[in-house]
């Protein structure tokens, strides 16, 4: 308790209750996703565009309905009730003062919270009703030896229920609630004690809280690499300067001029190569910087917060903390000049350029230079496709898993997805073996329960199925069919596969089950699932999108109204049961509920696509899709569209590619190489 109360004190002070931008006591404190807390007032000039950008580390949050809806800090609220208490002067007694009398309080009744004159606190004392009740003296509460115990004491009251304090916590809802509460709007909800709430989150919360320490210790490993980097270049550099000082000493006032030419060049390289080495070395300093803060600010909250501050809090930490833990530094290539000289001997003077530097080859505008982090090196999205290829959907697959369709991206490079450098963590090859053809990847789909994946082999008219890890598990013989197989998804325990006009229902191990004739007559069709529902099917120049259940029943038709003349290809559906369809004759995509209605169309100019061909969806219903040389993702709503992966040289193109349980990416390229890449 001595050391609770010891922190606690550290606590109520001015300065940790100021807020950053007034530099006053907080008033109606809001918190951020990044744990920094202001003024409700001070945030609104902030707000642009529905979001604010955090003053101290620039992290972005929505704020769709301004200031007031952010997160209160119900911990710096509590706080300011106990410091404002403290610093009251002529505190008069709160039971027998009135307008024309004032008694000034001698005491204070830590249970009712109230202020007490000496009479008063006779009778209170005596009181059969606060016989009980703990009265201390008024120059102790203010010199804050029973902070603690207030601290015990202080409850939060239902906003529904001014009188009623928040005692229990709602599993159902994910919320506290008080008694009332519970007895009407959460009667058949699961409903637990908040210190039973707690109990059981603190734990996590815990050790998501230690296992930043392990952060915090590789971005300075990081750090400390790019200082070795920095010694290493104004060694080199020191060096060749010595070198050529030794060797101008010799030579005429002509050959001072070679020498003042080539350490011009030296220092111009030097001065961008330092600049971009300081750059990431801030980089990695504002990111430990924020570790440090998370981690202290996190601590403070598990030690002296109640029990709803920490349940109110958990989530915005669990998410601050695995978005730092997610971070990836970009990585820097050492890049060293070296030194050639023109002549042995100062006889042979000419006008050639006596000082060379080789210089390591210039990036393109655009890309970033990258240190070895023993990862494997990814390259570019955009690498290996034709633009000419572009104007025929024959050449890319029409399949999917049963929550993201296959997108025809290719390679990685160190790009931003989601903010962040994906990172290869698994590749491993489709084997070609004696007799077969050489595999022809069409579809991916990811198998439940983080199982594996499956690659549907056209060429061979077989599924194989892989682990995680890249091991081939074994390998899945299609039925007999006069038409190559091409769209694979999984929907729950059923394996669909479209071939021709035909859809194939199978069980995992292969089991042919039932087979359906689609609408239409188009030469492929594109498949993805939603959740253990439906398939769904993209119907071309139709366009419409058909649901199938596993038991093989058409259970709905998705047609928005008066749509003609276009031609539905790839296909995509989210968590909230909308549509994402990239239309390959109009070049656009639209966005559909289950009516038909059409929620946007996302084409140029008004987007940066200019030819959408594959689309696919996130958990989080971010949108993505490839368009010509570049993958393109958009919000849910398709109001907000970025560049996220791109390419530079020229390599083979991919054929599909999703996302796995674990959110990974999951890519396969035309040579049948597949990577798993980490985000």
């Amino acid at each position: 308790m001595a050391q609770a109360s010891a922190s606690l004190q550290d606590l109520i002070r001015e300065d940790f209750l100021t807020c950053k931008i007034c530099y006053e006591l907080y008033t109606v404190p809001k918190i951020l996703p990044c744990l920094h807390s202001y003024c409700q007032r001070c945030l609104e000039p902030l707000l642009k565009d529905g979001a604010l950008h955090c003053p101290e580390c620039r992290l972005k949050a929505d704020a769709p309905g301004g200031a007031p809806t952010t997160k209160t800090n119900f911990f710096i609220n509590s706080l300011l009730e106990l410091f404002q208490l403290k610093h009251k002067r002529d505190l008069a007694c709160t039971v027998c003062s009135d307008a024309q009398r004032t008694q000034p309080a001698t005491a204070r009744c830590l249970d009712c919270k109230d202020f007490l004159c000496q009479t008063c606190t006779q009778g209170h004392c005596c009181s059969r009703l606060t016989l009980h009740h703990k009265v201390v003296k008024l120059e102790q509460f203010l010199a804050g030896e029973h902070d603690a115990e207030m601290r015990l004491l202080q409850e939060l009251c239902c906003q529904d229920h001014q009188q009623e304090a928040l005692r229990f916590f709602c599993d159902t809802c994910g919320a506290p609630i008080c008694r009332d509460c519970r007895m009407l709007d959460h009667f058949e909800h699961k409903v637990v004690s908040m210190a039973s709430a707690v109990q059981r989150e603190r734990p996590s919360v815990e050790q998501l809280i230690e296992s930043l320490g392990g952060t915090i210790v590789g971005i300075s490993e990081r750090e400390k690499t790019v200082g070795v980097a920095m010694d290493t270049l104004e060694a080199a550099g020191e060096n060749i300067k010595e070198t050529i000082t030794k060797y101008v000493e010799d030579l005429s006032a002509y050959l001072h001029a070679q020498k003042d030419a080539a350490l011009g060049e030296l220092s111009a390289f030097l001065t961008q190569q330092m600049e971009r080495y300081q750059q990431v070395k801030e980089e990695l300093q504002n990111q430990r910087d924020k570790a440090i803060s998370t981690r202290e600010f996190s601590q403070r909250i598990l030690d002296v917060g109640k029990d709803y501050e920490i349940l109110h809090l958990e989530g915005m930490i669990r998410n601050r903390i695995q978005e730092l833990q997610a971070y990836t530094p970009r990585e820097l290539k050492s890049q060293v000049p070296k030194l050639t000289i023109s002549w042995d001997e100062p006889t042979q003077l000419s006008k050639a350029a006596l000082f060379s530097l080789a210089f390591p080859r210039q990036q393109p505008e655009g890309d970033v230079d990258t240190f070895e982090a023993g990862s494997e090196r990814s390259v570019s999205l955009r690498e290996g496709f034709d633009e000419s290829s572009l104007d025929s959907e024959e050449d890319y697959c029409l399949s999917s898993d049963e929550r993201l369709l296959s997108t025809p991206e290719a390679s990685l490079s160190p790009c931003r997805w989601r903010g962040l450098q994906p990172v290869c963590v698994c590749t491993f090859e489709v084997e070609q073996y004696p007799s077969y053809s050489k595999p022809s990847i069409s579809g991916i789909a990811v198998l439940p329960h983080k199982d594996g994946y499956l690659l549907l082999d056209q060429a061979n008219e077989e599924i194989r199925q892989y682990s995680i890890k890249g091991f081939l598990q074994k390998s899945i013989p299609l039925p007999d069919h006069d038409r190559g197989f091409c769209g694979i998804s999984v929907c729950g325990d059923t394996l669909a596969c479209s071939s021709d006009t035909y859809l194939f229902f199978l069980t995992l191990d292969g089991k042919f089950l039932r087979k359906l004739r689609l609408r239409g007559s188009e030469s492929s069709y594109a498949l993805t699932s939603y959740k253990d529902s439906y398939v769904a099917v993209s119907e071309g120049t139709l366009c419409s999108i058909s649901l199938y259940s596993p038991s093989g029943h058409c259970v709905g038709r998705v047609k928005p109204p008066d749509y003609e003349d276009g031609k539905f290809l790839f296909v995509a559906v989210n968590a909230w049961e909308e549509f994402i369809v990239s239309d390959f004759v109009k070049k656009q995509v639209l966005i559909l509920k289950k009516s038909g209605q059409i929620l946007n169309v996302l084409k140029a100019p008004h987007s940066p696509l200019s030819k959408p061909f594959s689309v696919c969806v996130d958990a989080l219903g971010n949108i993505f899709v490839v368009d010509q040389f570049q993958v393109i993702q958009f919000s849910r709503d398709g109001r907000r569209g970025e560049e996220i992966l791109s390419s530079q040289r020229q390599r083979k193109r991919p054929r599909v590619i999703t996302v796995d349980l674990d959110g990974c990416l999951v890519l396969v390229r035309e040579d049948c190489h597949v990577h798993v890449f980490w985000p």
